[in-house]
């Protein structure tokens, strides 16, 4: 006798539990890290490798940033910024929950890239 395997399906009509709700919020923020460093090196019309001499990485470095294997942090967010000639402006709010995503709080004004002048 084997054990029954659960399908898909299955497992995505489950309800989350408080553990797997904040597993799954982190995993949404990294894919958010992700496609931000990708468009905005793209925007920047950089290389991966260009990219990197300008935050003072290496290229292997922003390939994990744009494959969601690093959690940003705000010195990351700064070099960043600075790489593609912006500016990084973060703002704080009451009511914010620290499970919105960049792109969200980018939408909604509470984030914001803009270029330098």
């Amino acid at each position: 006798m084997g054990t029954k395997r659960t399908t898909w399906t299955e497992l995505a009509a489950e309800p989350l539990t408080e553990r797997g709700q904040a597993s799954y919020e982190d995993e949404a923020r990294i894919s958010e890290f992700r496609e931000f460093v990708f468009r905005l090196r793209t925007e920047a019309g950089l290389t991966q490798g260009e990219l990197a001499s300008r935050m003072g990485t290496t290229q292997s470095a922003i390939a994990r940033m744009e494959g969601g294997g690093t959690r940003p942090t705000l010195d990351t967010l700064e070099k960043l910024a600075t790489a593609v000639g912006s500016e990084l402006v973060v703002g704080v709010a009451p009511g914010l929950s620290a499970n919105r995503s960049i792109a969200k709080l980018v939408r909604e004004g509470h984030a914001v890239l803009r270029s330098a002048s």
